[in-house]
């Protein structure tokens, strides 16, 4: 189940989990000490998992899960929750929510998703299979649904953008190997799509990720040069604001049979200065971009281990692809870094990597049990990382535990919230 555990920092010091149960996902709210806050634990009833997990500053929290299907429809239901500092649940929730792939965050103190929903089972040729659009939920649970756009693309990614408008990527023309794939950017808004978009671009492009000034930020990967460069666009669209040159470093793969295989970039992170960090699941090496784009002094770093993949071990799926743990930049930009192992005698750890590209001191931060690996990294606005530990336990059970590090490297308590 640790796979699937959510992780969010609150205001003051405070801590959101979303941890997967049968009979309902159960929310916990941590307090500085690591302890439960008064209130909480919460279960989210009906619910399998929980995909979204949105705090607010006045200690309110919003919640998107997956609900029981007990009819076996193709796509199970989703809802939205909303619950106060206290964990009651607010007037006017749930909501039910209309589709499926939902993606979104909170602006101001509405709950904003781009959802897309399917057309149907079988789809005539040269017709759009999904449509999609944005959907927003107010403090009180109203719900403004906007238009509806077509998708004729057979993958999309899309994120919703601190203004509250959606932006996607997606494949105009598929790569062949030898050959790059011709890719677009659009942008939606409660009106459907907006002028100047989309704007089509060579390359295998990454999730949106989205820095200070309204800057939407893509890793483009390169196939056939086996680099990347960075593309950044404005709200207005129309083309590219700025391109970085190419980076030595490889972020996609052309697609192999199985289904595991690289073949879109991650998105690259964005510190509140505007530092882009690209980083790869192809490559141990991790680019430093500074906001004109130019890599910055002391970057790549190159850690001794490669990022973390959870070990399929502690997951109970069938044909289950090991995904990748995803760093995280706090807010002085310093990048934390998930990494396996350096030998069998001890398990992961986690390194801190300062602006000037070295590892900060006191760190990194290791597992001593063998087997055991940081899953997942989030990071406080005072710098304290949240990171996920999974260890062995006997047989082929699991314990799951939080750790509240400081910048220093110092762990400030250790709490378990799965049991072997």
């Amino acid at each position: 189940m640790g796979e699937r555990v959510l992780m969010a920092p609150g205001p003051g010091g405070t801590l959101f989990a979303s941890i997967p149960r049968p009979g309902g996902s159960v929310l916990a709210l941590l307090d500085r000490s690591g302890r439960s806050h008064p209130g909480w634990p919460i279960t989210v009833n009906d619910s399998t998992e929980c995909g979204l997990l949105l705090p607010l500053e006045d200690g309110s929290v919003r919640v998107v899960c997956t609900l029981e299907n007990p009819d076996g429809n193709m796509f199970s239901p989703m809802g939205a929750f909303a619950f106060d500092s206290n964990g009651r649940l607010l007037g006017g929730w749930p909501v039910d929510l209309q589709g499926y792939a939902f993606t979104g965050r909170v602006v101001g103190d509405e709950l904003t998703l781009f959802a897309g929903s399917s057309l149907g089972d079988v789809i005539a040729e040269g017709k759009p299979s999904e449509e999609g659009g944005l959907v927003t939920v107010a403090a009180d649970g109203a719900i403004r649904s906007g238009a509806r756009a077509p998708m004729f693309e057979t993958c999309c990614r899309w994120a919703v953008g601190p203004d509250g408008i959606a932006y996607g990527v997606a494949s105009v023309s598929g790569p062949d190997e030898g050959s790059e794939e011709v890719s677009r950017i659009t942008a939606l808004d409660l009106s459907g799509e907006r002028a100047g978009w989309p704007v089509s671009f060579d390359g295998t492009p990454s999730g949106p990720a989205f820095g200070p000034g309204g800057r939407i930020v893509l890793t483009v990967a390169s196939l056939v040069r086996s680099t990347s460069r960075v593309l950044v666009f404005d709200r207005d669209g129309k083309a590219a604001l700025a391109t970085s040159t190419d980076l030595p470093i490889a972020t996609a793969e052309y697609a192999t049979a199985g289904g595991c295989s690289a073949d879109t970039p991650r998105s690259p992170l964005v510190a509140q200065d505007g530092t882009i960090f690209v980083f790869s699941e192809l490559d141990t090496a991790v680019f430093a971009v500074d906001p004109l784009l130019k890599v910055v002094r002391g970057w790549p770093y190159r850690p001794a281990e490669p990022l973390v993949r959870r070990d399929s071990r502690y997951v109970k799926e069938d044909a289950y692809c090991p995904s990748l743990a995803i760093p995280a930049v706090g807010p002085d930009s310093v990048l934390y870094m998930p990494l396996q192992a350096r030998d069998t005698t001890v398990g992961g750890s986690i390194v801190a990597v300062g602006p000037d590209g070295r590892v900060r001191p006191g760190w990194p931060v290791e597992l001593r049990r063998p087997g055991a690996e940081f899953w997942s990294v989030v990071v406080g606005s005072d710098g304290t990382a949240y990171a996920l530990a999974i260890e062995p336990e006997t047989g082929d059970s699991s314990s799951a535990s939080i750790l509240a590090i400081a910048p220093d490297s110092t762990v400030l308590y250790t709490t378990t919230i799965i049991e072997p």
